[in-house]
């Protein structure tokens, strides 16, 4: 990577231009002062203060303790330590932002009235499945019996994804092994998903039936 470039790339990870710019400082000079810093950046010292401060809190330089005040630049592998936390951040705001549309859904009773909906697209079937991943439901059973429609690392994925915003929950998979005679996916959970090819599928909310279906679905296993 051209040396031209890296201020662009390092402001990419969400630092400042003049955060930017005291780090590679930092990085240069080696264990440094603030003066020298400011005069290396042609910041004034009272920012290069705060800017050092900010540094610090993000973990990308380190500073020592009394009353002379010198600093160095960590590794630049910590700045994979941004990333984590702004993965991190990203995925408390996915599961907070799927509990708030649960509940707005709840409460005022939003989008399509229909309890049984017919997707027969690619793109329908991409909706179903992204209904699957917000499920709220730590109960869930999947008939599997056309891997070509769902294939198993694929659904793999989901279940990963799943538990990792709700933690434990229960997955109990019925292959081809079961005398059920059926060519198709079935997803139970909160709700019911019906695939019977790549671009058919039927989302079921009415409870009565979803109940009906898990029932029969457990008494089969």
């Amino acid at each position: 990577m051209e040396l031209e470039i890296l201020p662009l790339e390092l402001r990419k990870l969400g630092l400042t231009e003049k955060e930017v710019r005291v780090y590679l400082a930092a990085l240069e000079l080696g264990y440094t002062s603030v003066q020298n810093i400011a005069q290396k950046t042609k910041i004034s010292r009272p920012t290069a203060y705060g800017i050092i401060k900010s540094l610090k809190d993000k973990g990308l330089v380190s500073q020592s303790k009394g009353r002379g005040k010198y600093l160095t630049a960590e590794s630049p592998d910590k700045l994979l330590g941004i990333l984590k936390r702004e993965k991190k951040e990203i995925e408390e705001k996915e599961r907070e932002f799927i509990r708030i549309i649960s509940i707005l859904k709840d409460k005022y009773q939003l989008g399509d009235k229909r309890e049984i909906k017919t997707y027969k697209t690619k793109f329908g079937l991409e909706i179903l499945l992204n209904d699957f991943l917000t499920t709220q439901s730590r109960e869930i059973f999947v008939l599997a019996n056309n891997e070509k429609i769902w294939p198993s690392k694929a659904r793999q994925t989901a279940y990963k994804k799943i538990k990792q915003r709700l933690g434990q929950i229960q997955i109990k998979e019925l292959s081809k092994k079961s005398d059920i005679d059926f060519d198709g996916i079935v997803i139970i959970y909160d709700k019911v998903i019906i695939l019977t090819d790549k671009s058919s599928g039927i989302l079921i909310e009415n409870k009565v039936i979803v109940n009906l279906i898990k029932s029969l679905f457990l008494y089969s296993c």
